[in-house]
């Protein structure tokens, strides 16, 4: 995936972010399946990590940089699943678009020489790039469960 690829994703990510104000409040609870989560905890899902991702990962992107490894992925979820269940669907997705606005301009200021910036996370060695594409990969795969719970196709 190229920089204008990973740029396009995003603007074509806010508008599915956007059409998901006009779920009824039934659609917007509504599990993904038998015992799974709600529409609104894995869009507050998304909305932490990229939170995390904005304040605990992107300044600290430097050639040669050692990071410390992810927090406990059940805590931040359990967290995020909680804030979905205490504020309204506006409050999430308002905050969603935002911190997606702040991706966008990264990666507006962006070019191939900052996206091939090489870093580890824990014993990980990873790229600028490869970590926007890991982010990317991770909205497609929950907006395709949105999609399929909600009885949407997904046009990408």
């Amino acid at each position: 995936m190229n920089l204008e690829e990973m740029r396009q994703h995003y603007k074509e990510f806010d508008g599915w972010i956007h059409s998901l104000k006009g779920l009824s409040d039934a659609e917007w609870n509504k599990p993904l399946g038998d015992g799974k989560w709600s529409v609104a905890a894995v869009v507050s899902h998304l909305l932490f990590w990229d939170q995390y991702s904005l304040k605990e990962r992107f300044p600290y992107f430097k050639e040669g940089a050692e990071l410390p490894s992810y927090p406990d992925f059940q805590s931040v979820n359990e967290r995020a699943h909680e804030y979905a269940e205490s504020t309204t669907k506006e409050e999430i997705l308002v905050g969603l678009l935002s911190v997606r606005g702040e991706f966008q301009k990264m990666l507006e200021e962006m070019d191939n020489d900052k996206l091939a910036v090489s870093f580890k996370i824990s014993e990980h060695h990873m790229t600028v790039g490869e970590y926007f594409i890991d982010f990317i990969q991770h909205d497609l795969h929950h907006q395709k469960q949105v999609d399929a719970s909600l009885g949407r196709t997904l046009v990408n």
